[in-house]
């Protein structure tokens, strides 16, 4: 990559029986610098914008947070990153806030390696949130 480049492309085919294989100019981006790193990442699709993100992480598995929003309160995000900011938790990705037809939604993405308190635990505060009226949490594995 060139010092003055801020991105790098590449055009690939999106057929069905083709896998696409990521460059290895790409891969040598993704890859941890260090060598105890983990070769591992999360791949994420929103589907309403096409966009998908590959983002390294430090283990094999990531946990997804679900947040579905009956009621939103102006403090939601600012009490959300209160229970991060306690656990210590640092989000690899997130959605923001996403409004659906029946509610409005939250999704988050952490590496599991930054999980400090049991996933019950996070659960459980997260759904003291006002407003929050379920939260499930899901482990993705690679």
């Amino acid at each position: 990559m060139a010092q003055n480049e801020v991105t790098i492309a590449k055009m690939v085919s999106l057929e069905e029986s083709k896998p696409i294989e990521l460059p290895e100019t790409f891969l040598e981006m993704l890859r941890p610098k260090d060598a105890d790193g983990s070769p591992h990442a999360v791949m994420i699709l929103a589907p309403s914008t096409k966009i998908i993100r590959i983002i390294p992480t430090k283990s094999p598995k990531v946990i997804k947070v679900a947040i579905e929003i009956g009621e939103l309160s102006p403090d939601f995000l600012q009490e959300l990153g209160i229970v991060f900011m306690k656990s210590k938790i640092k989000t690899l990705y997130s959605t923001g806030l996403c409004f659906t037809q029946e509610s409005c939604v939250y999704e988050g993405y952490i590496d599991s390696q930054d999980v400090t308190i049991s996933y019950e635990e996070l659960k459980n505060q997260l759904e003291e949130i006002k407003g929050v009226s379920k939260v499930q949490i899901t482990e993705l594995t690679g």
